[in-house]
């Protein structure tokens, strides 16, 4: 299947120099006393799904999909993270099919589902692309391909399981990036970015996948209870350990970069607007 090389560049290897680089420049930065975990959501989960089950659902996001889904579709969702996602997919359709390799995020996920009273999911504990092929009608995944240093077979692999749709949902930058400014206060240099949507359109376009891009508004997604709150996040996402000398310049970029929201929550000044929901039917029917 030929594609398209838009400009005439190589937009899977940018891809993979993007991933590769953002990634050493992390490693080069991270404290010798950060905690690494083999699963890097370990202890990161439970707030991670606090802060998921904060935001209003549907988001633009489902509001963008659930009239896209008939009753009788298999939907899955790949990197289906702590099931932020599971009830008002579950309430449309009539199996959703969850895949995710984080015990720590399924360990979420599985305290949700009964407490929704879901009965139409399945999870798989699996890396994607699966080792065991899995069919749907429908595929999704939602904030997951910025972490995927080789993005042909995870696209290829989207496109194969699908039936009728497949749909990213990405920001135009990594999430994280909207942090980069603490990453410049507190390490002293640029934040390189992660490959984002508009690289994403690009790989597909060169795999012969003729997906579209639609933006969608988005609230800031980063906000914080507390300057506690605050600071042990932006600590881990610029992969420092607890030290006073280093936690005092992150509060004070952080007295300059957030801002008190109505609800008392602290909220980041400068957030996204707009994310992308990238679309196509399947290639392989």
């Amino acid at each position: 299947m030929s594609g398209v090389q838009a400009g005439g560049q190589d937009w899977l290897a940018i891809w993979r120099q993007m991933y590769e680089a953002e990634r050493a420049q992390g490693e080069a930065a991270t404290d010798p006393s950060f905690g690494r975990h083999a699963d890097p959501w370990a202890g990161r989960a439970r707030r991670f799904a606090a802060a998921s089950q904060r935001q209003p659902q549907p988001d633009s996001f489902m509001r963008a999909l659930l009239p896209r889904l008939r009753p009788d579709d298999t939907v899955i969702d790949v990197g289906a993270g702590t099931g932020r996602y599971m009830p008002a997919l579950a309430a449309a359709v009539r199996e959703v099919i969850a895949v995710e390799p984080s015990a720590a995020m399924r360990a979420e996920m599985e305290q949700l589902i009964p407490a929704e009273g879901l009965r139409n999911v399945t999870v798989r504990a699996e890396r994607w692309p699966p080792e065991r092929p899995i069919r749907g009608d429908v595929v999704i995944s939602a904030h997951v391909v910025y972490g995927v240093a080789e993005v042909g077979p995870f696209l290829r692999a989207i496109d194969g399981a699908a039936r009728r749709s497949c749909h990213l949902y990405l920001g135009l930058r990594h999430p994280g990036y909207a942090l980069a400014a603490f990453w410049e206060r507190v390490h002293g240099e640029r934040r390189l970015a992660l490959p984002a949507a508009i690289e994403a359109l690009a790989c597909l376009h060169q795999l012969g996948i003729y997906a579209s891009l639609e933006l969608l508004p988005i609230p800031g997604s980063f906000r914080f209870a507390d300057m506690g709150e605050a600071i042990e996040e932006i600590r881990h996402r610029l992969r420092l350990s607890p030290q006073p000398d280093r936690d005092a310049r992150i509060a004070a970029a952080a007295e300059d970069l957030l801002s008190p929201r109505d609800d008392g929550r602290l909220s980041l000044r400068a957030q996204p607007t707009h994310a992308a929901m990238i679309s196509w039917a399947p290639a392989t029917k």
